[in-house]
């Protein structure tokens, strides 16, 4: 612990007391409580970069405050990060390496949701989605629906959008529902498929056991199974209840989250061939093989500006219309199906704001190529200083 390095972490500023602090939080959810510092404490923090001794941090300190903090407290510091795992040290090795196993051993996933952004208690989630969702008419489309895109931001924020675009899957009798989610943590691979159960406080939704076995013996997708992402991913996450609410027979899931296409947007790699063919030409042979019909739902929200992004313009009337007419564009992607249209629309725009549903999205309209698509729903949330857009769609055919 010479060199201290922090690990990626979130800082948030918060008023308590009349006095404004810095809420620390991993965003990895490995650990689950928060450290609240002050300025000058998370400044120091921020000097550990690994590269960095104590002594260094000292100095650094010091030319920038002009205030002169003892080897000791530095080294409390560090013990007090330590503790909290928020270091990059054997002490969180051995601490995360311990989680891994245990969750790689488990064969269902936990709700990691539960009791945070929707109820623990069974029947009391049961009453929300029936306030929710309960009184709202079936979802009607001439043809058979194949699929559907959500939002996968909170229940409070995307309700309007959740309400319009879930009644459709109410009279959808497919036996297997594959799921795509946005991952919004780093990750080794584009996807990163489960073949885990999905446990929710309402009961377990079983994971398609033949699906799995298909795509364990497939020499391409066998190679992207990765667990660990999906343990507190809440793209997929929240979609479950509502799922649960909403279908009216037994049915099984297929869930894959998607990673960045950073590199196809940067132009650094093509969609048209390669990587991205490959996994979708053999997504379609195991679904072939596996021969039950199926629709293809996906967790996905639009654009994510403002200051909670990083973004220093105002957000205000006009920025907001800008961005969802940017939106309106996407969309009209989405509704012609066309996978490459809606790509090069946001690499136009160099992803300058965040489309974070950009990847399942795309996956969803290659496997879906040959339906249309309704757009039954859309909205902005924003708190004035940031937004995030998000809309509702069904596939037929």
């Amino acid at each position: 612990m010479e060199n201290p390095r922090v690990r990626w972490i979130e800082a948030h500023p918060v008023i308590q007391d009349g006095q404004e602090l810095i809420l620390l939080r991993d965003t990895e959810g490995i650990v689950e409580n928060a450290l609240l510092v002050s300025r000058a404490v998370a400044f120091m923090i921020s000097l550990m970069d690994g590269t960095r001794t104590l002594r260094d941090i000292q100095t650094a300190f010091m030319e920038a405050t002009g205030e002169l903090v003892y080897i000791e407290k530095i080294q409390e510091l560090v013990d007090t990060m330590d503790s909290h795992l928020l270091l990059f040290s054997e002490n969180f090795r051995n601490y995360y390496t311990k989680l891994k196993e245990e969750y790689e051993r488990s064969p269902v996933r936990k709700a990691f949701l539960a009791g945070k952004s929707y109820s623990a208690n069974r029947m009391d989630l049961l009453a929300f989605l029936d306030e929710m969702l309960g009184n709202e008419k079936d979802g009607k489309i001439d043809g058979e629906i194949t699929g559907i895109v959500a939002p996968h931001i909170d229940y409070a924020r995307g309700i309007d959008v959740y309400k319009k675009t879930y009644p459709y899957l109410r009279n959808v009798s497919k036996p297997l529902i594959v799921i795509f989610g946005t991952c919004h943590y780093p990750t080794e691979q584009i996807l990163s498929i489960s073949c885990k159960d999905l446990e929710t406080p309402i009961e377990i939704i079983h994971h398609a056991k033949e699906l799995d076995r298909l795509i364990l013996g497939n020499e391409v997708l066998k190679n992207y199974v990765d667990e660990w992402p999906h343990r507190n991913e809440h793209s997929i996450e929240l979609q479950l209840p509502l799922i649960q609410f909403m279908v009216q027979h037994d049915f099984e899931v297929l869930s894959i989250l998607t990673g960045s296409m950073h590199e196809y947007v940067a132009g650094e790699k093509s969609i048209d061939a390669g990587e991205i063919d490959e996994l979708v030409a053999n997504l379609k042979q195991v679904l072939r093989d596996y021969g039950e019909p199926f629709i293809i739902l996906s967790g996905a929200d639009l654009a994510h500006i403002g200051a909670q992004f990083g973004d220093n313009f105002p957000l205000d009337t006009a920025t907001l219309a800008r961005s969802k007419a940017h939106d309106e564009m996407l969309l009209e992607s989405v509704k012609k199906v066309d996978a490459k249209g809606f790509f090069e629309s946001i690499k136009e725009e160099g992803d300058a704001r965040r489309i974070c549903g950009l990847t399942p999205i795309f996956f969803q309209l290659k496997l879906l190529e040959k339906s249309s698509c309704t757009i039954v729903g859309y909205d902005q949330w924003t708190d004035g200083n940031s937004s995030v857009s998000f809309a509702g769609g069904v596939f037929y055919k």
